[in-house]
């Protein structure tokens, strides 16, 4: 497997991105972890990128840009659509939310709230 070079958190909940890093680190993904507090950010974020993330770990229900208008946003900037792979790293517990996301071609994979070791495993066999 290649090893990832940036990975971008887009969460409003700090505490989490916080456990995530941690996470991240403990599973020895050395990479640099970039944050965006909501969609928007995150937005911002890949516009202003010299370098596209290798890998958006990407919450659903965050105030203003939610995940899924983020996915819209993005798809018209179009500058990562095929270097970053995007993860719906959510809470939400609705079949709709689940269907929607994995029926998007710009989702590799629906993950279920806190980031694991096994999710890691799956985000790392994805991104390569």
């Amino acid at each position: 497997m290649m090893p990832l070079n940036k990975i971008l958190l887009v969460d409003d909940d700090k505490a989490l991105n916080y456990l995530n890093r941690l996470i991240l680190k403990d599973n020895r993904v050395d990479c640099t972890v970039d944050e965006a507090l909501d969609g928007q950010q995150a937005l911002d974020y890949i516009s202003a990128a010299d370098n596209c993330p290798d890998v958006i770990l990407l919450d659903i229900n965050m105030p203003g840009i939610d995940g899924f208008q983020f996915l819209k946003e993005y798809e018209k900037i179009g500058k990562c659509n095929q270097r970053s792979r995007i993860f719906m790293l959510t809470s939400s517990l609705r079949d709709e939310d689940r269907t929607t996301a994995l029926s998007n071609k710009l989702v590799s994979g629906y993950l279920d709230k806190p980031l694991t070791t096994a999710h890691i495993r799956k985000i790392l066999s994805a991104a390569n």
